[in-house]
C-alpha cells in the first residue's frame, strides 16, 4: 500500500500503476478521486496492465464547472486518453460515474475497447433522465443528491477532522480501516492556508448530479462483451434498472454481492476483485463456447 500511495500523490491526471497483463483502464466515481480507490488499485495492478485517469473535477485549477451538464464530457476526456496514453483495445472497467462514461466511450468509439467490466453504473429510468435533462440546473440543485451535496462541509483543520467527520455518515457504515486511511489520504489536499479542502469539489459534484443518464438503449447497441456487477439497489442503480437490463442484453455476464452497497469496490475491494475475475472467466467461457 505504501508504494501505490506514493505512486497516486505523485499522479498529476492519470497515473499507468503496472503495464504487465491484459489491458485495463480504471475510471473513478462522481465525488470520489481516484486515490480513494488505492486498496482496489493495489490489486488491480497486481493482475492488469493498469492505467486509471483522473476525472477532470479532481484536475489542478480545474475552476467552476461548465454550463454542460451531460456525462459525454468525461467520455470524450477518457477517449482522448486512450488514444494518447494506452495500448487499445482495452478493457474499460470503472465505477459509478465512471462505468457510465466508459459506456458512452465505447458507444461512440467502440475500437478502443474489447471488452467492459461496469461496476455499479450510476444511471437512471428514461423519464427521470428526460426531466433532469429539460429542467434549468438551478431547479435540479434543489433535488436530491445535488441539493444535500452542496450543503455539505468542504474545509477542515486537519485530516483527522475530516474523517471525523466521514465516520459520522452513513454513507462510509461499510468502511474499514484501511478504506478510511485512503479516504483521508486522497479524499482532501492542503491549501497554502493550510485549510484542507474537498479534492472533488462539491460544486463539481452537485453539476454531475443535476443531468443523470439513462444508458440502457446505449448497452443494448453495444455489442462489446461487457460485465455487470452491482451490490444492493440503491438510487443511483435501482432494482428495476438491474432487471431491465438483462433483458435488454442476455450475453452479459450479472454479477451481484448485496452484503455491499454503491460502493462496493470502497466498501471491499477483495470481494469485488473476486467478482471481477468471475466476470472475465465467464466471458472467456462464452468466447470459447
Amino acid at each position: 500500500m505504501d508504494q501505490i500511495w506514493t505512486e497516486l500523490q505523485q499522479a498529476k491526471v492519470f497515473k499507468t500503476f503496472s503495464d504487465t497483463g491484459e489491458s485495463v483502464h480504471f475510471y473513478h466515481a462522481n465525488g470520489f478521486p481516484l486515490g480513494v480507490y488505492a486498496p482496489l488499485l493495489a490489486k488491480l495492478q497486481q493482475a492488469f496492465s493498469l492505467n486509471s485517469l483522473e476525472l477532470r473535477p479532481t484536475r489542478p485549477d480545474v475552476g467552476l464547472p461548465p454550463k454542460r451538464r451531460d456525462w459525454q464530457l468525461y467520455a470524450d476526456d477518457l477517449i482522448l486518453h486512450i488514444e494518447r496514453h494506452c495500448s487499445a483495445p482495452i478493457v474499460g472497467m470503472g465505477h459509478s460515474m465512471g462505468a457510465t462514461s466508459t459506456i458512452l466511450a465505447a458507444n461512440k468509439r467502440p475500437d478502443l475497447f474489447k471488452a467492459l467490466i461496469l461496476i455499479e453504473p450510476a444511471m437512471v429510468s428514461r423519464p427521470i433522465a428526460w426531466f433532469a435533462k429539460l429542467m434549468p440546473k438551478s431547479l435540479m440543485n434543489l433535488t436530491a443528491p445535488a441539493k444535500n451535496t452542496l450543503k455539505k462541509r468542504d474545509a477542515w483543520e486537519s485530516r483527522e477532522h475530516f474523517l471525523e467527520y466521514c465516520k459520522m455518515s452513513k454513507l462510509y457504515k461499510r468502511f474499514d480501516d484501511e478504506a478510511f486511511a485512503a479516504l483521508a489520504q486522497f479524499g482532501v489536499y492542503q491549501h497554502n492556508d493550510g485549510q484542507f479542502t474537498l479534492k472533488f469539489p462539491k460544486q463539481w459534484e452537485a453539476h454531475n448530479y443535476t443531468q443523470p443518464p439513462n444508458v440502457l438503449s446505449i448497452l443494448r447497441q453495444i455489442k462489446l462483451p461487457c460485465v455487470a456487477i452491482r451490490g444492493k439497489p440503491s438510487v443511483f442503480f435501482s432494482e428495476a434498472t438491474w432487471q431491465r437490463w438483462q433483458q435488454l442484453t442476455p450475453n452479459t455476464v450479472f454479477l451481484e454481492d448485496q452484503r455491499y452497497g454503491h460502493l462496493l469496490p470502497l466498501e471491499d475491494p477483495s470481494a469485488c476483485l473476486s467478482l471481477i475475475h468471475q466476470g472475465l472467466s465467464e466471458l472467456n467461457r462464452k468466447r470459447e463456447a
